[in-house]
């Protein structure tokens, strides 16, 4: 009889508790790994925050050293607000012959960091005359400290770190294209 009764005091405990507990447990094996998966949707949409509607566009571009060798490079073009925020962050490698070329309508002083980006880069900056007036070599990896652009540019070029050195690319270069918005 003693069973008996424990099943009787579990049937009753289970007729007085609130509907909405026993709806959640009939549904906590489906809702708890769906949190887990909405969860990864989350985090998937933030790591990578430029969607494909904003990817940037891909040109080549050369650059004329001081010496009147001709260097090209495949970059991308920041122009949005978006792609210029994300830059080259989360990047893993990057090609020798590859960079990203940020474009404002004016010149102005700007300043860049290296947060989140892991690479290092060549940073140079460029004139609305399209002429690098000066480089920042070597930007470390995840830094979170201003590289500023000294000079009022129009231009931006971020490249493999050492590109700038063994190509002999020095102040003075010239940013030449036929592609680039102005």
């Amino acid at each position: 009889m003693m069973i008996n009764d424990d099943i009787y005091l579990m049937r009753i405990h289970k007729k007085n508790t609130p509907f909405a507990y026993n709806l959640f447990m009939k549904n906590i094996y489906i809702s708890f790994p769906l949190f887990f998966v909405l969860l990864g949707i989350l985090h998937f949409t933030f790591y990578f925050p430029v969607n494909a509607g904003d990817s940037p566009q891909r040109v080549q571009i050369s650059l004329i050293s001081t010496e009147g060798k001709i260097h090209k490079f495949h970059v991308e073009l920041a122009i949005s607000e978006k792609q210029k925020e994300v830059g080259l962050m989360f990047r893993k490698e990057l090609a020798s012959d590859a960079g990203m070329l940020f474009i404002w309508n004016s010149e102005s002083h700007r300043q860049f960091w290296m947060k989140n980006t892991h690479i290092s880069l060549d940073i140079l900056f460029i004139d609305a005359d399209k002429r690098v007036v000066h480089i920042e070599k070597n930007a470390p990896i995840g830094s979170e400290k201003i590289i500023p652009s000294i000079l009022p540019v129009q231009y931006v070029l971020e490249i493999k770190a050492g590109q700038s050195e063994l190509r002999n690319i020095t102040p003075g270069a010239i940013l030449s294209e036929k592609n680039l918005l102005n």
